[in-house]
């Protein structure tokens, strides 16, 4: 991806591999900018509710535009270009922008992932479901935190890494060590990367809706193997520079990678709070019963309140309450619906395996009925529900 002329730094020519950093380090910053505009839009303006996976998710963007920021200040001292092309002057600011990509990749992936683990907490809040996500949170943490370290005091002190003079005194892991760890990691990230995508497909599965809406639901979640495709892509890149002397040319598409990798699990990560703007604005889109015809109809008796369906759906309206009831080896459970999940398959009565029932459609049908009734004695008698 090329960018104009009139924005590449100074001595980067176009179609190389230092122009590619700084292009998709812009695209993607600019487009999951946005998205993670609208997600907070939708949560709120729309649903009036940011959860912790919200907080998480935008901690985990920052990172990503830093690791972005990072990776471009690397190509500008000479990432991208053949070793014998970077001036000796040009290494130590190149090193230590590498050197901090390392470490900012990891910290982004852990708060990204974090983010859809607790959204996954949020979705479903049986014990097998929790003791999954408990489990992998702890195994992404442990993870997390030793590869940081690892990569932290690969060299030490770490100043060794950015010394090519050879004046700082220490000791740096041998590069078959380094490689060894960088394997293993790899791996051990797409593993972990497959085992969370796939986390809320025994949930979904179970969803009685019709097949256009859970395909539409599959499709949000399944959004997550674009994301295990970049870090098998990301990781193919990583083997290649063990297998090359030119290692800082190739650098260039590890460091794309590593960014696209992480912008693509925030998108997918976001994709159930974008479904909830497509269902607002767009409804048919999902074939949601929240369509036009809710719009048109503000000021029926069965809507006198005059709100729009997202906010019957955040519980804001005083028509309405949505509540779940939740059933399970420990009894019954009731829980209000306001966080991320509660527009994902708004509407319709929803049946788990484990007896989840959302009585949306019953309740607005009686206070309808109700409104038509006696619309007077409806407003002066607020909210009823039907439990």
């Amino acid at each position: 991806m090329d960018l104009p002329s009139f924005l590449l730094p100074r001595g980067i020519e176009h179609g190389t591999r230092q122009a590619s950093v700084f292009g998709i380090g812009i695209s993607f910053a600019v487009f999951i900018m946005v998205v993670i505009l609208l997600r907070l839009y939708v949560r709120i303006s729309l649903i009036n509710a940011i959860g912790v996976d919200d907080v998480l998710m935008v901690i985990g963007a920052v990172f990503t535009f830093g690791l972005s920021v990072a990776s471009m200040i690397a190509a500008y001292h000479g990432t991208g270009k053949h070793v014998e092309e970077i001036p000796m002057t040009s290494l130590p600011p190149m090193l230590k922008a590498i050197y901090s990509t390392r470490l900012i990749y990891i910290i982004a992936m852990l708060f990204v992932k974090m983010s859809l683990l607790w959204f996954y907490l949020r979705l479903d809040r049986r014990r097998r479901m929790k003791w999954t996500v408990y489990f992998l949170m702890f195994f992404v943490i442990g993870i997390s935190v030793s590869s940081f370290f690892v990569l932290a005091f690969s060299c030490y002190p770490p100043a060794m890494f950015w010394d090519v003079e050879g004046t700082v005194e220490g000791e740096c892991m041998s590069p078959g060590s380094q490689q060894a760890f960088y394997d293993a990691n790899g791996i051990l990230n797409i593993v972990t990367d497959i085992f969370i995508y796939l986390t809320p497909i025994p949930m979904l599965w179970g969803v009685k809706i019709s097949g256009r809406k859970k395909g539409a639901l599959f499709a949000i979640f399944g959004l997550g193997i674009l994301a295990v495709a970049a870090g098998c892509v990301r990781y193919d890149y990583v083997r290649l520079l063990s297998n090359t002397a030119d290692q800082y040319y190739f650098l260039a598409d590890s460091l794309n990678w590593c960014s696209i990798e992480i912008y693509v699990a925030i998108f997918c990560g976001s994709a159930p709070a974008l479904s909830v703007l497509i269902k607002t604005y767009a409804p048919r889109v999902f074939g949601s019963s929240y369509g036009r015809h809710d719009y048109e109809s503000d000021n029926t008796p069965g809507n006198s309140s005059g709100q729009t369906p997202a906010q019957r759906l955040s519980g804001r309206g005083k028509d309405i309450w949505h509540k779940a009831k939740i059933s399970g080896r420990r009894g019954l459970q009731d829980t209000t619906l306001t966080g991320s999940e509660e527009a994902i398959v708004p509407g319709d009565g929803i049946v788990l395996k484990t007896e989840l029932r959302m009585d949306v459609m019953q309740r607005e049908r009686e206070n309808a009925e109700a409104a038509v009734a006696d619309e007077a004695t409806y407003k002066g008698s607020g909210v009823r529900q039907s439990v």
